[in-house]
């Protein structure tokens, strides 16, 4: 009888271990904490484009993910006060059928300040490996919603480098 044995590939188990048992580094967190910052500040300031709603919306989004995953538990209420501001901005934004800036209201500035400094809290909580899970799940469940994923360059999140470049929001 020939019966055939899957082999299990397996990767070092060194890196392995290292990715699912270390924390985010200073720098590392601040790689993906300041361009979410710099979108909170020109949303603040009334002129932020639909990409960097977008960024704000997609890490409600992840935060909401990692609560899921228990890990960091407890944050539920806030990510929704920041989804319901994120919600309430983009209809004033896109009243006229096209995105134009529009300023924070105080309650949904404070609502995505509040969750942004808690994101970040959240983020130190867990392992690259951990967050690199959460993420996977989240576009997962977005692409299986039939939603499109798109990756940014931080480059872009930047309101005068997307005029400089031609990119209508």
């Amino acid at each position: 009888m020939n019966t055939k044995t899957r082999r299990r590939t397996i990767k070092d188990p060194i890196s392995t271990a290292w990715k699912y048992s270390t924390r985010l580094t200073a720098a590392e967190l601040a790689d993906i904490v300041a361009p979410v910052r710099a979108c909170l500040a020109a949303a603040a300031a009334g002129v932020a484009t639909e990409l960097q709603h977008l960024v704000l919306n997609t890490q409600t989004i992840l935060a909401m993910e990692i609560e899921r995953t228990r890990i960091v538990r407890g944050l539920a209420g806030h990510i929704a006060q920041a989804q319901a501001a994120l919600e309430s901005w983009e209809l004033r934004a896109m009243a006229s059928g096209t995105w134009l800036p529009a300023a924070l209201e105080f309650a949904e500035q404070d609502a995505l300040a509040t969750f942004v400094d808690l994101h970040e809290f959240q983020l130190q909580q867990l392992s690259a490996g951990e967050i690199h899970r959460a993420s996977q799940r989240m576009i997962a469940r977005v692409q299986s919603t039939g939603g499109q994923v798109v990756h940014v360059a931080p480059e872009l999140l930047s309101t005068a480098q997307q005029q400089k470049i031609g990119v209508s929001a």
